[in-house]
């Protein structure tokens, strides 16, 4: 299983997560080739990859020639300077309801010594493609996306990413999917990164996405439909249920709502518990913001988890001044809001007093509810977190033969390979209050 975490402590835009895939090792031929099949009927896009150390931190540097030639000549005036993090690739128009904001960037800073440019074209064609391409929806981009040469893999990533910013846009602008544009100065810089990543996340077999804490950055930020504050509502809207940071001493757009896409598109998941990594990738973006500007990528080569493994979160917490009725009304909460266990141990805690240990075991997903439910039902200041792995023995739900009938139970596998039958206790209660007998006699009747 090969596991990707993107360390986004200076936020995440599509084109430094290009970027950082680049640097740990995805194929820039595959990248070119899938990039240049897109059949965009404006022509052939030109692309930007270069190797670049800034700030003393060598990385790769990826833009559409399209975008580096709009944003070194349409950069003027103090929003030029303030309000961009990286180039989105997305924009809105004043007619129409579109995927994002305006990013207003800076002129291009750095030198481009050593850079390749593949297949550039002409300054004056990649102008002339800003200023004459075409408005696209979700369905036109769907359907370029479709007709690329790339795998089905990256074509499955890059339609779900374009999906999900989609839905973010129309519920923001309250209009339906079909009825959000593409502008057409952004689209095809926005797809290039989209697609971009899609290509070298299925060249480098990432299985699973994870991410750190999100960080956004402050202040606002030039649309069309006038000044927005950071984070833009469709980057907001992604970001639901993510871990995020707002940057007050930074005042930029460090997440753009096309990363934003892209995290929520791929599934990243908020990275908990111990990590390692064989890999480590830098995409530099080229705003200068104060701080190093690049998205860190670490990737993770390990061994498939085998199927009578997995991980689960274990939360716990000390209490010594909850009633017996108390404690027992949220053990059966925990459970039923989705516990996989919950238990009490008996404590001596501090003072001499008795006290319990509430240990409550969850999936990952749904650590973040069970904590809140034992903020609310008991009496304790605090939670601690930790994932933990577990093994488990194999097992089905079956209906096991027995003297009295068929009744629900387990088919288990035991480490040594044997196979057991075990009937479930709750059968044995009922047939005990059907039969006027105890569960005891009962289990004895009917052991198999």
């Amino acid at each position: 299983m090969t596991i990707l975490y993107w360390d986004c402590f200076s936020g995440i835009a599509g084109n430094m997560a290009v970027a950082s895939l680049l640097d740990l090792g995805a194929s820039r031929d595959k990248l070119v080739s899938g990039l240049e099949s897109i059949p965009f009927e404006e022509g052939k896009i030109g692309l930007l990859v270069e190797e670049r150390v800034v700030d003393g931190i060598r990385g790769i540097y990826f833009n559409t020639v399209d975008d580096e030639h709009a944003h070194s000549h349409s950069c003027s005036g103090p929003l030029a300077h303030t309000h961009c993090h990286e180039h989105d690739g997305l924009d809105h128009d004043p007619h129409d309801f579109h995927e994002h904001h305006e990013h207003l960037a800076h002129s291009h800073e750095e030198t481009h010594a050593g850079h390749s440019v593949d297949h550039e074209p002409s300054h004056d064609a990649a102008s002339h493609a800003h200023a004459h391409a075409p408005h696209r929806g979700l369905k036109e981009i769907c359907k370029l996306v479709e007709q690329a040469n790339i795998s089905l893999t990256a074509r499955n990533i890059a339609l779900s990413c374009f999906k999900v910013l989609a839905e973010a846009e129309a519920l923001v602008h309250k209009k339906s999917v079909d009825e959000v544009h593409f502008h057409e100065v952004g689209a095809r810089d926005s797809i290039a990164d989209i697609v971009g990543v899609a290509i070298c996340l299925d060249d480098l077999r990432v299985n699973e996405v994870k991410v750190s804490p999100v960080h956004l950055g402050s202040g606002t930020v030039a649309c069309a439909h006038g000044i927005m504050p950071v984070p833009a509502p469709a980057t907001a809207l992604l970001l639901k249920g993510y871990q995020v940071i707002f940057d007050h001493l930074i005042s930029f757009e460090l997440t753009t709502p096309t990363g934003a896409a892209i995290l929520k598109g791929v599934g990243a998941q908020s990275v908990s518990g111990l990590q390692s990594y064989t890999r480590v990738g830098h995409g530099h973006g080229s705003r200068k913001i104060g701080q190093a500007n690049f998205l860190r990528a670490f990737l993770s080569d390990s061994e498939p988890v085998k199927k009578n493994s997995d991980s689960v979160v274990l939360l716990t917490t000390n209490i010594d001044n909850a009633t017996g009725e108390e404690l027992g009304h949220a053990l059966s909460e925990l459970m039923k809001n989705g516990a996989y266990d919950a238990c009490l141990i008996p404590l001596l805690m501090k003072k001499g007093r008795p006290g319990n240990q509430l240990q409550v075991m969850a999936a990952i997903e749904d650590a973040e509810t069970l904590e809140k439910k034992i903020f609310d039902l008991l009496p304790t200041l605090g939670v601690r977190r930790n994932a933990v792995e577990r093994s488990l023995l194999p097992r089905e739900t079956v209906k096991v033969k027995t003297p009295a009938g068929e009744l629900a139970g387990k088919k288990i596998t035991e480490s040594d390979g044997s196979i057991v039958e075990r009937v479930e206790f709750d059968e044995t209660v009922r047939l005990a209050e059907e039969q006027n007998s105890t569960p005891r006699k009962i289990k004895q009747k009917i052991v198999v």
